[in-house]
């Protein structure tokens, strides 16, 4: 371990008498550490395992810090006073010393999450429309609107397109209006957009619903999980947030089912825009996000919307400071969202955005949408016995059973585990697809393997119901609250616009390299996902979102290897 020596300016040091250790890191906020504080004296030496540890296992030894002229450990003489006190300050669980002892009540963040939870529902019908709407839109013996090859592929991507631009202005919404009115905002344009489609007379008017349901997906998306994550105790965050992938997936299971029946894709349509209403009257009654509060300044709004998400039996005060001394002096240059993307040009809030954008991007490429969007369309090609509609009904049960079991595990095992694991096990799904195509197109002979095809896409399904969510959860969870509504949005702009690429151009890609090449395409970027991620994202369960982002910053303050 090299020396840090004092010359880090972000980053000083005061002792007296009474052994008290201050500490002023990022945005001059003071941390205090006394001779009666306590940590273990062995962080000085792992700091680079940041947060690796478990956090059951903190606080266990006291430790003092000697005056000038006792005997010192031989770091504090090498000039490494800065990591053991970082190292140490990191030991400190914000906000945990008031909450000993006190109960939590659930019952409006349950609440809160089954109404963001509606939202997704109809952002699932949204993604997984055009997997079982295409076969009928492309019918040439169709009475009703035909699309060619080249206006399917659009019909299936534009949304991606649309989500782009949509989160473009929903990251100026969610800074200057917050999560809950920027829903209240992109919810009834989605059931207009719904109409709009069910009632649409030429090719190019239900192109530009399918584009306006992505705008209002940009506005949606990032608003539900933001607010899920802010109003969500700790201990809890991983589970509600895990929720709302489930009922996205639920959606995608909605569709699928309606489909398969003879309802059509106008009815279809119609059914998918009454979704949305539920939700939207439901609005109404939930307050904002503390933490939003906090960035406008609206410090007694934020307590109590606290108090309306944690009980009035709850002290919130050491929870509430917590956020405030995050937020700290850029309360008013919160409220402008150019002012956050300055900020996120910070080293160490760029490192990482730079490392989210990288895994979530990655994602996107993994193949997994490819999956979703031509279910049908790709189960026709491999010529199996079994029905096409029935196979998106079990894919579809197959994902919400995924997203089970990710909430179930999610605060147990971790989040860095579960994402390692389950795209490892979706890269030899993909790979296995291509490799079917690869015998398809080469030997002509697959009779014998006429199982692989649907067990590799259910595998597929089943798993990234597992660790897709966990993309979206670290996104919120490791960008501070000074810059998480514009730092998302950007990672949003980027995620849509490289599903947008990929939905667009896998006719071309496949007749180009064949159905093999583009899947052992995907393949590799899934497997990229799984050494990046498990290189360099840390683990995030069971600590407050201040503690993440604090962490951080602390050791950015140190030096930037550590960030």
């Amino acid at each position: 371990m090299g020396k840090c020596g004092l010359e880090f300016p972000a980053m000083e040091t005061k002792a007296s008498g009474d052994d008290k250790v201050v500490l002023k890191g990022i945005d001059n906020v003071a941390f205090e550490r006394t001779g009666t504080d306590h940590g273990d004296t062995s962080s000085s030496g792992s700091s680079h395992g940041e947060f690796d540890q478990d956090p059951g296992s903190e606080l266990k030894s006291p430790v003092r810090y000697p005056l000038d002229g006792e005997n010192k450990p031989d770091d504090v003489k090498k000039g490494s006073l800065h990591r053991v006190q970082a190292a140490e300050q990191d030991k400190k669980v914000v906000g945990d010393e008031n909450e000993v002892g006190q109960t939590v009540k659930h019952t409006w963040q349950v609440v809160a999450t089954i109404v963001m939870s509606l939202i997704h529902l109809s952002i699932g019908t949204i993604y997984g429309y055009p997997g079982v709407m295409l076969p009928e839109l492309t019918d040439p013996n169709t009475t009703d609107i035909f699309l060619s090859t080249n206006e399917a592929a659009l019909f299936s991507s534009i949304s991606s397109l649309g989500a782009a631009f949509g989160a473009v202005l929903g990251g100026v919404f969610l800074v200057r209006l917050g999560q809950r009115t920027t829903l209240l905002i992109g919810v009834p344009l989605t059931t207009a957009a719904w109409l709009g489609l069910a009632f649409a007379g030429v090719p190019w008017l239900i192109q530009a619903m399918r584009f306006v349901l992505g705008i209002t997906t940009g506005f949606t998306a990032p608003a539900t999980g933001i607010y899920i994550l802010e109003i969500s105790h700790k201990k809890s965050r991983g589970v509600f947030y895990g929720v709302l992938t489930t009922v996205r997936q639920v959606g995608f299971l909605c569709i699928y089912a309606l489909g398969s029946s003879d309802l059509g894709w106008r009815n279809v349509s119609l059914v998918c825009a009454g979704i949305t209403l539920v939700p939207f009257l439901a609005l109404f009654f939930l307050p904002n996000a503390p933490r939003w509060l906090v960035t406008q300044d609206r410090v007694e709004e934020a307590q109590k919307s606290l108090a309306f998400f944690r009980g009035k039996h709850y002290d919130s005060t050491s929870e509430l400071k917590a956020i405030t001394d995050q937020v700290g002096q850029h309360a008013e240059q919160n409220k402008a969202f150019i002012t956050q993307v300055k900020m996120m040009m910070e080293p160490a809030t760029l490192k990482t955005l730079a490392l989210l954008v990288v895994i979530s991007v990655l994602s996107t490429l993994s193949g997994y949408i490819i999956v979703t969007t031509y279910t049908v369309t790709i189960l026709q090609s491999t010529q199996g016995d079994l029905d096409e509609y029935i196979s998106t009904i079990i894919i579809g049960a197959v994902r919400v059973g995924g997203t089970l079991v990710h909430l179930a595990v999610i605060d147990q095992m971790g989040r860095k585990p579960l994402l390692v694991a389950s795209f490892t096990l979706g890269t030899l799904c993909v790979a296995g697809l291509g490799g079917y195509f690869y015998i398809q197109n080469t030997t002509g002979d697959t009779s014998y393997l006429g199982w692989l095809p649907l067990t590799c896409m259910v595998v597929l399904i089943f798993c990234m119901g597992i660790g897709q969510p966990v993309v979206s959860i670290v996104q919120g969870e490791l960008l501070a609250s000074t810059v998480r509504a514009a730092g998302v949005s950007l990672i949003m702009i980027l995620m849509f616009l490289a599903g947008f690429v990929l939905i667009q151009t896998y006719p071309l890609l496949s007749g180009a390299l064949g159905e093999h090449g583009a899947f052992w395409l995907y393949s590799g970027a899934s497997l990229a996902l799984v050494l990046v991620g498990g290189l360099r994202l840390p683990e995030t369960r069971g600590r407050s979102l201040e503690e993440i982002s604090g962490r951080r910053a602390r050791r950015a303050s140190l030096s930037p290897s550590l960030a």
